[in-house]
């Protein structure tokens, strides 16, 4: 579609005192980080505008294959280097990114959500959101290039943003990336952590993707009494010497039912997370509807049972599942031969559990904090 990016490296990085783009994010640079997650979306037009420390991150920037400008003007701000940028755009750009190098974790899915908004909605910049708040980068129509590039009036870019007439949109992202900067020490901590389990999305993550992806409240709801029994299950294992991943746990937990509602929503649940980079989270969610046999417990097993325990927002023994679905399906015995394998298949994962922590599992789950326990 002539999308292509701009990634602005030429600060002085006074309060981070180290530079920037070239700071190492699970074993690259910052700039490789950026660059990549661009690429992988498809954009292969990438200019890096330098200043500060130029000659090591133009020396990055062509290790990596990618363009390089100089902005001679770099002590004067910013936007200076937007407009540097701006002139170095490659013909035929027909809307460009504007990245900050200090916010490189921005998602391949991000970049893909903001391409197709642009070219479904017509609008002029289209920005990401995080929780309602806009964010970086935005992607520009190339018509806005001369505003810029004439553009003396104060704010730099977000003054002439706010103060020329275009159209904008905003997409939720469902990403935090899109607000993680490094422009302190403490804000770089924070990103190298994020960056350990970034594909593990975090609740207000989730929530954002459920909301994007329409799912209802009662199936929200419903999830979040299973991500609760599931780590109050999980807590028990690690006592009991088994280790699950209890971080990768709760996002597959919250996101189990994302496509709730469609056909083999197990499978399309699954597809939608592959499409976000989720996919170790996909791979759990994939078999929350049918277990596929494995031998051992872990974060599928876990996710598994909790889900069949879990009616509504109820919290129900397996034996009491079955009492109701055996009412329930009285009439359908195809319906009730399939439940009766699956609940099956949930006690015997129960009865593992309950053998590897020496207790029954109601002990554990039958505090008001895990669920609404239905009575009898």
């Amino acid at each position: 579609m002539g999308i292509s990016a701009v990634i602005l490296a030429g600060g002085f990085a006074s309060r981070m005192g180290r530079c920037k783009p070239l700071l190492p994010i699970s074993g690259v640079s910052a700039l490789e980080t950026a660059a990549a997650r661009l690429q992988a979306a498809g954009i292969s037009e990438i200019t890096v505008v330098t200043g500060h420390d130029g000659g090591q991150i133009a020396g990055e920037a062509r290790r990596l294959g990618i363009g390089v400008v100089s902005n001679p003007d770099y002590k004067s701000g910013m936007f200076s280097s937007v407009v540097v940028g701006v002139k170095a755009l490659f013909p035929g750009t027909e809307a460009f990114f504007l990245l900050p190098a200090d916010i490189p974790l921005v998602k391949t899915h991000t970049y893909l959500s903001l391409m197709e908004a642009w070219a479904a909605t017509g609008a002029d910049v289209v920005y990401p959101t995080f929780r309602g708040v806009r964010a970086h980068p935005p992607l520009i129509s190339f018509p806005l290039a001369e505003g810029i590039l004439s553009w003396t009036g104060e704010g730099g870019l977000g003054g002439f943003l706010e103060n020329s007439p275009h159209s904008s949109a905003e997409i939720p992202a469902g990403d935090r990336a899109v607000t993680l900067d490094m422009d302190t020490p403490e804000d770089y901590e924070r990103l190298i952590a994020y960056a350990k389990t970034e594909f593990f999305p975090d609740e207000e993550e989730c929530d954002e993707i459920l909301r994007i992806e329409g799912t209802s409240d009662g199936v929200v709801r419903h999830a979040r009494v299973v991500a609760k029994v599931a780590d109050a299950i999980a807590a028990a294992l690690s006592g009991g010497g088994v280790g699950i991943d209890r971080r990768l746990l709760a996002s597959a937990s919250l996101l189990h039912d994302i496509a709730k509602g469609r056909h083999d929503h197990d499978a399309e649940g699954a597809r939608m997370l592959r499409r976000r980079g989720m996919f170790e989270v996909a791979d759990v969610v994939a078999s929350h509807k049918d277990l596929p046999e494995s031998g051992t417990i872990c974060e599928k097993e876990v996710l598994y049972l909790a889900d069949k325990m879990t009616v509504g927002t109820s919290v129900l023994t397996i034996e009491e599942r079955m009492s109701k679905l055996e009412l329930k399906f009285s009439s359908d015995e195809g319906a009730l031969m399939s439940m009766r394998r699956k609940l099956s298949k949930a006690k015997a994962v129960r009865d593992e559990i309950e053998k590897i922590i020496g207790s029954p599992l109601g002990k554990i789950l039958g505090g008001d904090d895990v669920g609404t326990r239905q009575k009898r």
